[in-house]
């Protein structure tokens, strides 16, 4: 049976008559705060409110989420408890445009990613702030602003019209094409142009790579690039190092030597390293719902002895966990492995790599 029809007890909280509540609805609004009071959807002892006005957005203890919805039922067609730790239904992005729409009162894909983002803390303050009504003229900080230039392009739709993306769903999906597709930076700078000058042209499409991955920036996940030296002695990294013009170990300059005379000119390392920053990566593995239930998996899923299916199953993380017991009774202490096999930088049969990739994962989720 369809998951709506069982959950068709959500909108049908009074009584004809308008003189009471439903049984059923009175039992399943039981059914879901017994399953929103998991441990993984708790936030300081609350959990979010899904009435028709806090709208997943407010923290509140469980009884007060009982009479909001009461009071208000619950926002339209939350039939799949996503911002509790329920998984969403397996829907391909492709064929399903309403994965992108905004239905009133409830949060679409996107936007749950700018809250995420942005952290709950900023989530319940913004919120009241909002309830607050502060004054119009008053300028937003730099962190604010930031929060809801992201807010608006994951809400704005692509154009007037337009039901399956916006603007935030379209750059995020047109970058991960380029990923997948080994696309070039124009290429994507042409691609863009086309689509924009095809398009309705109060479209909100970007107008080239730049601009499209300035928008995904925002998200935070970003990369660092850090100066190194051209022998691989050190990076430029620390306060003092920063200011070094040659590397103090081999003496080798650090930027590219520039054509004498000419005027002011930016210097350009001669070798630099990207960084994936790797605390903020995994903070965002507990902020978003989606993936903070599965980064208990390892603890939650064991197998009987004598299978082997996770890196949790094996004789050396058991080992692990005996030698550092205090580590391993809080299931949600992240465990990390670390690998940069499969590169040969020296090989002499072929060109040497011009990078070498450290690859670092997190052992918590599941195969």
């Amino acid at each position: 049976m369809d998951i709506c029809q069982n959950r068709s007890w959500m909108y049908n909280r009074l009584m004809s008559n308008r003189r009471g509540y439903n049984e059923a609805f009175l039992k399943g609004v039981d059914e879901f705060v017994s399953y929103a009071c998991q441990e993984r959807n708790l936030s300081n002892g609350k959990i979010r409110c899904p009435c028709s006005k806090c709208k997943n957005l407010k923290f509140f203890h469980f009884e007060e989420v009982k009479v909001h919805l009461y009071k208000k039922g619950f926002i339209p067609r939350y039939w799949y408890w996503t911002c509790h730790g329920e998984s969403d239904p397996d829907i391909s992005v492709d064929t399903n445009p309403e994965i992108f729409s905004t239905q009133e009162g409830h949060l679409n894909r996107f936007e749950s990613m700018v809250y995420d983002v942005a952290g709950v803390k900023y989530e319940m303050d913004h919120d009241q702030e909002m309830d607050d009504s502060p004054s119009m003229d008053e300028t937003p900080n730099i962190e604010a602003q930031k929060f809801y230039e992201l807010l608006d392009a994951a809400q704005k739709p692509l154009w007037p019209e337009c039901n399956n993306h916006t603007e935030l769903s379209f750059v995020v999906r047109f970058l991960t094409i380029k990923l997948e597709g080994n696309m070039s930076q124009r290429s994507c700078d042409q691609t863009l142009t086309l689509m924009k000058e095809t398009h309705p042209t109060s479209n909100l499409i970007p107008k080239d790579f730049y601009r499209a991955k300035k928008l995904a920036s925002k998200l935070g996940l970003t990369a660092k690039k850090i100066d190194c030296c051209v022998d691989g002695c050190m990076l430029f990294y620390i306060d003092e190092d920063m200011q070094l013009k040659e590397c103090k170990f081999c003496h080798k300059p650090r930027f590219q030597i520039q054509d004498v005379g000419r005027g002011k000119y930016k210097e350009v390392p001669i070798k630099r390293m990207h960084y994936l920053p790797l605390i903020l990566r995994l903070k965002r593995l507990y902020a978003s719902m989606s993936s903070t239930p599965h980064m208990r998996w390892h603890h939650e899923n064991r197998r009987e002895h004598g299978v082997l299916c996770h890196p949790s199953d094996g004789e050396a993380w058991k080992h692990f966990d005996k030698m550092h017991p205090e580590f391993a009774c809080e299931p949600r202490n992240v465990r990390l492995a670390l690998c940069s096999d499969g590169f040969s930088p020296f090989n002499n049969s072929n060109p040497p790599y011009s990078c070498w990739s450290v690859i670092v994962t997190p052992y918590n989720l599941p195969p």
